[in-house]
Protein backbone atom coordinates (compact mmCIF):
# COMPACT_ATOMS: atom_id res chain seq x y z
CA UNK A 1 0.00 0.00 0.00
CA UNK A 2 1.68 3.33 -0.83
CA UNK A 3 1.12 5.92 1.35
CA UNK A 4 1.79 9.67 1.52
CA UNK A 5 1.99 11.34 5.01
CA UNK A 6 1.41 15.13 5.02
CA UNK A 7 2.90 16.91 8.37
CA UNK A 8 5.92 15.54 9.96
CA UNK A 9 5.43 17.56 12.81
CA UNK A 10 5.89 16.90 16.27
CA UNK A 11 2.78 14.02 16.29
CA UNK A 12 3.34 13.20 12.41
CA UNK A 13 7.06 12.39 12.58
CA UNK A 14 6.86 9.65 14.59
CA UNK A 15 3.80 8.41 13.24
CA UNK A 16 5.36 8.31 9.67
CA UNK A 17 8.26 6.77 11.38
CA UNK A 18 5.79 4.12 12.75
CA UNK A 19 4.05 3.67 9.38
CA UNK A 20 7.32 2.68 7.81
CA UNK A 21 8.47 0.14 9.59
CA UNK A 22 5.62 -1.75 8.48
CA UNK A 23 6.05 -4.15 5.62
CA UNK A 24 2.60 -3.56 4.50
CA UNK A 25 3.64 -0.18 3.54
CA UNK A 26 5.38 1.94 1.10
CA UNK A 27 5.87 5.76 2.47
CA UNK A 28 6.70 8.91 1.03
CA UNK A 29 6.76 11.89 3.55
CA UNK A 30 5.97 15.59 3.04
CA UNK A 31 6.51 18.76 4.98
CA UNK A 32 6.53 22.35 4.15
CA UNK A 33 9.28 22.36 6.86
CA UNK A 34 12.41 21.67 5.56
CA UNK A 35 14.52 20.81 8.74
CA UNK A 36 11.40 18.52 8.94
CA UNK A 37 12.08 16.73 5.92
CA UNK A 38 15.60 16.50 6.64
CA UNK A 39 15.47 15.10 9.92
CA UNK A 40 12.51 12.07 8.08
CA UNK A 41 15.40 11.21 5.75
CA UNK A 42 18.00 10.93 8.11
CA UNK A 43 16.05 8.44 10.00
CA UNK A 44 15.36 6.14 6.75
CA UNK A 45 12.43 8.02 5.67
CA UNK A 46 11.79 8.49 1.76
CA UNK A 47 10.72 12.64 1.30
CA UNK A 48 9.39 14.69 -1.71
CA UNK A 49 9.22 18.58 -1.75
CA UNK A 50 6.29 18.35 -3.91
CA UNK A 51 2.69 17.81 -2.28
CA UNK A 52 1.48 17.04 -5.99
CA UNK A 53 3.78 14.33 -5.85
CA UNK A 54 2.95 13.09 -2.78
CA UNK A 55 -0.65 13.09 -3.73
CA UNK A 56 -0.21 11.33 -7.26
CA UNK A 57 1.66 8.58 -5.42
CA UNK A 58 -0.40 7.75 -2.79
CA UNK A 59 -3.08 5.15 -2.43
CA UNK A 60 -4.07 6.90 0.54
CA UNK A 61 -3.04 10.23 1.65
CA UNK A 62 -2.57 10.93 5.34
CA UNK A 63 -2.17 14.61 6.38
CA UNK A 64 -1.92 15.26 9.99
CA UNK A 65 -1.35 19.52 10.08
CA UNK A 66 -2.03 22.08 12.80
CA UNK A 67 -5.59 23.01 11.68
CA UNK A 68 -8.25 24.35 9.70
CA UNK A 69 -5.89 26.82 8.28
CA UNK A 70 -3.64 24.37 6.92
CA UNK A 71 -5.85 21.51 5.84
CA UNK A 72 -7.49 23.81 3.36
CA UNK A 73 -4.30 24.25 1.64
CA UNK A 74 -3.75 21.15 1.51
CA UNK A 75 -6.95 19.98 0.10
CA UNK A 76 -8.76 22.84 -1.70
CA UNK A 77 -7.22 23.53 -5.12
CA UNK A 78 -6.27 22.58 -8.57
CA UNK A 79 -4.46 18.77 -8.22
CA UNK A 80 -4.68 18.99 -4.52
CA UNK A 81 -6.27 16.38 -2.33
CA UNK A 82 -10.24 16.74 -2.81
CA UNK A 83 -10.15 16.85 -6.79
CA UNK A 84 -8.13 13.90 -6.96
CA UNK A 85 -9.17 11.52 -4.18
CA UNK A 86 -11.76 8.37 -5.08
CA UNK A 87 -12.22 4.78 -4.12
CA UNK A 88 -8.79 3.85 -5.22
CA UNK A 89 -7.17 7.04 -3.56
CA UNK A 90 -8.36 7.73 0.63
CA UNK A 91 -7.78 10.78 2.49
CA UNK A 92 -7.37 10.19 6.59
CA UNK A 93 -7.30 13.81 8.02
CA UNK A 94 -5.55 13.00 11.56
CA UNK A 95 -5.38 16.69 12.54
CA UNK A 96 -7.59 18.58 14.82
CA UNK A 97 -10.23 20.39 13.09
CA UNK A 98 -12.77 22.74 13.84
CA UNK A 99 -17.04 21.33 12.95
CA UNK A 100 -16.75 24.51 10.23
CA UNK A 101 -13.65 23.35 8.65
CA UNK A 102 -15.28 20.16 8.17
CA UNK A 103 -18.52 21.18 7.06
CA UNK A 104 -16.62 23.49 4.11
CA UNK A 105 -14.93 20.46 3.30
CA UNK A 106 -18.10 18.33 3.12
CA UNK A 107 -19.68 20.82 1.00
CA UNK A 108 -16.28 20.80 -1.63
CA UNK A 109 -16.27 17.23 -1.50
CA UNK A 110 -19.49 16.11 -2.29
CA UNK A 111 -19.83 12.59 -3.23
CA UNK A 112 -16.19 11.80 -2.71
CA UNK A 113 -17.28 12.32 0.86
CA UNK A 114 -17.49 8.57 0.74
CA UNK A 115 -13.42 8.04 0.61
CA UNK A 116 -12.70 10.68 3.56
CA UNK A 117 -11.83 9.93 6.96
CA UNK A 118 -11.74 12.01 10.08
CA UNK A 119 -8.89 10.75 12.75
CA UNK A 120 -7.64 13.16 14.99
CA UNK A 121 -5.59 11.72 17.53
CA UNK A 122 -4.49 11.99 21.50
CA UNK A 123 -1.69 10.98 23.30
CA UNK A 124 1.40 13.48 22.47
CA UNK A 125 4.52 12.93 21.16
CA UNK A 126 5.12 9.75 23.95
CA UNK A 127 2.48 7.80 23.08
CA UNK A 128 2.91 8.53 19.29
CA UNK A 129 6.29 6.89 19.30
CA UNK A 130 5.04 4.08 20.71
CA UNK A 131 1.73 3.83 18.87
CA UNK A 132 -0.35 3.43 21.11
CA UNK A 133 -2.10 6.72 20.37
CA UNK A 134 -6.13 6.80 20.67
CA UNK A 135 -7.56 7.02 17.43
CA UNK A 136 -11.06 8.98 16.88
CA UNK A 137 -13.04 7.83 13.68
CA UNK A 138 -15.27 9.04 11.49
CA UNK A 139 -16.28 8.00 7.96
CA UNK A 140 -17.41 5.24 5.53
CA UNK A 141 -17.56 1.97 7.31
CA UNK A 142 -16.22 0.45 4.12
CA UNK A 143 -13.20 2.39 3.88
CA UNK A 144 -13.20 1.87 7.56
CA UNK A 145 -12.81 -1.84 7.42
CA UNK A 146 -10.14 -1.20 4.31
CA UNK A 147 -7.92 1.08 6.01
CA UNK A 148 -7.75 -0.45 9.66
CA UNK A 149 -4.38 -2.16 9.49
CA UNK A 150 -3.60 1.86 9.50
CA UNK A 151 -4.89 2.60 12.84
CA UNK A 152 -3.50 -0.48 13.99
CA UNK A 153 0.00 0.57 13.30
CA UNK A 154 -0.59 3.73 14.91
CA UNK A 155 -2.77 3.18 17.67
CA UNK A 156 -3.78 1.48 20.39
CA UNK A 157 -7.37 2.41 21.41
CA UNK A 158 -9.45 2.99 18.32
CA UNK A 159 -12.71 4.47 18.15
CA UNK A 160 -15.30 4.25 15.03
CA UNK A 161 -17.64 6.91 15.14
CA UNK A 162 -19.73 6.19 11.97
CA UNK A 163 -20.51 9.59 10.52
CA UNK A 164 -17.70 11.62 8.67
CA UNK A 165 -17.13 14.43 11.08
CA UNK A 166 -17.71 12.58 14.32
CA UNK A 167 -13.97 11.92 14.92
CA UNK A 168 -13.30 15.72 14.92
CA UNK A 169 -16.51 16.64 17.27
CA UNK A 170 -14.86 13.74 19.59
CA UNK A 171 -11.42 15.48 19.45
CA UNK A 172 -12.17 18.50 20.56
CA UNK A 173 -14.72 17.35 23.49
CA UNK A 174 -11.90 15.32 24.85
CA UNK A 175 -8.62 17.85 24.58
CA UNK A 176 -10.95 20.15 26.37
CA UNK A 177 -10.95 18.54 29.39
CA UNK A 178 -7.30 18.13 29.24
CA UNK A 179 -6.88 22.29 29.52
CA UNK A 180 -9.18 22.14 32.43
CA UNK A 181 -7.36 19.12 33.74
CA UNK A 182 -4.11 21.29 33.78
CA UNK A 183 -5.41 24.02 35.73
CA UNK A 184 -7.34 22.04 38.13
CA UNK A 185 -4.09 20.24 39.19
CA UNK A 186 -2.43 23.64 39.39
CA UNK A 187 -4.75 25.18 41.97
CA UNK A 188 -4.58 21.62 43.90
CA UNK A 189 -0.99 21.86 44.26
CA UNK A 190 -0.81 25.44 45.18
CA UNK A 191 -3.47 24.79 48.17
CA UNK A 192 -1.00 21.90 49.69
CA UNK A 193 2.18 23.68 48.89
CA UNK A 194 0.85 27.10 50.34
CA UNK A 195 0.10 25.30 53.57
CA UNK A 196 3.62 24.28 53.95
CA UNK A 197 3.96 21.00 51.93
CA UNK A 198 6.73 19.89 49.45
CA UNK A 199 5.50 20.85 46.29
CA UNK A 200 7.02 17.07 44.74
CA UNK A 201 5.27 15.32 48.36
CA UNK A 202 1.97 17.44 46.89
CA UNK A 203 2.52 16.16 43.60
CA UNK A 204 2.72 12.26 44.72
CA UNK A 205 0.16 12.61 47.10
CA UNK A 206 -2.70 13.70 44.75
CA UNK A 207 -1.50 10.46 41.87
CA UNK A 208 -1.62 8.19 44.65
CA UNK A 209 -4.89 9.03 45.54
CA UNK A 210 -8.43 8.90 44.68
CA UNK A 211 -7.69 12.57 42.51
CA UNK A 212 -5.09 11.01 40.63
CA UNK A 213 -4.68 10.51 37.01
CA UNK A 214 -2.99 10.76 33.54
CA UNK A 215 -2.84 14.29 34.43
CA UNK A 216 -1.13 14.42 37.40
CA UNK A 217 1.05 11.03 36.25
CA UNK A 218 2.37 12.79 33.26
CA UNK A 219 2.24 16.37 33.33
CA UNK A 220 2.65 16.31 36.86
CA UNK A 221 6.78 16.14 37.13
CA UNK A 222 6.52 19.09 34.23
CA UNK A 223 4.96 21.61 37.20
CA UNK A 224 7.21 21.03 39.91
CA UNK A 225 10.41 20.63 38.06
CA UNK A 226 8.93 24.00 35.99
CA UNK A 227 9.80 22.85 33.01
CA UNK A 228 6.23 23.62 31.55
CA UNK A 229 6.33 20.94 29.26
CA UNK A 230 8.17 21.90 26.22
CA UNK A 231 6.29 18.57 24.20
CA UNK A 232 3.68 21.62 23.00
CA UNK A 233 2.71 25.29 22.90
CA UNK A 234 0.54 27.89 24.50
CA UNK A 235 -0.46 29.09 20.76
CA UNK A 236 -1.58 25.38 19.95
CA UNK A 237 -3.50 24.91 23.41
CA UNK A 238 -5.54 28.01 22.49
CA UNK A 239 -6.35 26.76 18.87
CA UNK A 240 -7.93 23.60 20.81
CA UNK A 241 -9.74 26.03 22.90
CA UNK A 242 -10.80 28.06 20.64
CA UNK A 243 -12.25 25.19 18.32
CA UNK A 244 -14.36 24.10 21.23
CA UNK A 245 -15.69 27.60 21.96
CA UNK A 246 -16.99 27.20 17.94
CA UNK A 247 -18.87 24.74 19.17
CA UNK A 248 -20.29 26.29 22.66
CA UNK A 249 -21.19 29.01 20.47
CA UNK A 250 -22.81 27.21 17.55
CA UNK A 251 -25.11 24.87 20.06
CA UNK A 252 -25.84 27.54 22.73
CA UNK A 253 -24.13 25.84 25.83
CA UNK A 254 -23.78 26.70 28.88
CA UNK A 255 -19.99 25.88 30.16
CA UNK A 256 -18.87 28.07 33.17
CA UNK A 257 -15.93 25.95 33.31
CA UNK A 258 -14.67 26.23 30.22
CA UNK A 259 -15.33 29.72 29.39
CA UNK A 260 -13.00 30.75 32.62
CA UNK A 261 -10.44 28.55 31.41
CA UNK A 262 -10.15 29.54 27.60
CA UNK A 263 -10.14 33.07 29.36
CA UNK A 264 -7.04 32.07 31.77
CA UNK A 265 -5.65 31.00 28.47
CA UNK A 266 -6.19 33.58 26.34
CA UNK A 267 -4.58 35.90 29.43
CA UNK A 268 -1.40 33.11 29.24
CA UNK A 269 -0.86 33.56 25.53
CA UNK A 270 -0.77 37.22 25.64
CA UNK A 271 1.73 37.01 28.74
CA UNK A 272 4.00 34.62 27.57
CA UNK A 273 3.45 34.11 23.76
CA UNK A 274 2.55 31.04 21.51
CA UNK A 275 5.69 29.16 21.37
CA UNK A 276 5.68 29.31 25.11
CA UNK A 277 5.85 25.61 26.44
CA UNK A 278 1.89 24.71 27.23
CA UNK A 279 2.02 24.40 31.10
CA UNK A 280 3.12 27.86 31.05
CA UNK A 281 -0.14 28.66 31.73
CA UNK A 282 -0.21 27.77 35.29
CA UNK A 283 3.12 30.15 35.55
CA UNK A 284 -0.02 33.03 35.81
CA UNK A 285 -0.94 31.11 39.18
CA UNK A 286 2.02 30.83 40.66
CA UNK A 287 2.48 34.84 39.87
CA UNK A 288 -0.84 35.93 41.34
CA UNK A 289 0.11 33.68 44.59
CA UNK A 290 3.82 34.46 45.07
CA UNK A 291 4.69 31.03 44.52
CA UNK A 292 6.97 28.57 42.27
CA UNK A 293 6.57 25.13 42.24
CA UNK A 294 9.93 24.17 41.14
CA UNK A 295 11.80 26.60 44.63
CA UNK A 296 9.16 25.19 46.65
CA UNK A 297 10.94 21.41 47.36
CA UNK A 298 11.30 18.82 44.95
Amino acid sequence: MKIGFIGLGNMGMPMALNLNKSKKVQLLGYDVSKNSLKRFKSLKGKVSTSLEEIINFSDIIISCVPGPKQIKSISIGKGKIIETINNKKIWIDCSTNSLSCFNFLKGKLGKKLQYFVDAPISGGNVKAKSGELSMFVGGSKKIYNKIKFIFNILGKNIYYLNKPGAGYAAKISQVSLCYLNYLSLSESLMLGVKSGIKAKTMLEIIDKSASGGYTSTRYGPNMVNGDYDPSFFLGLSMKDLNLANEIIKLEKLDLPIMNLTSKIYKNALKKFGPNSNHLKVIKILEQNNKLTFSKEGR
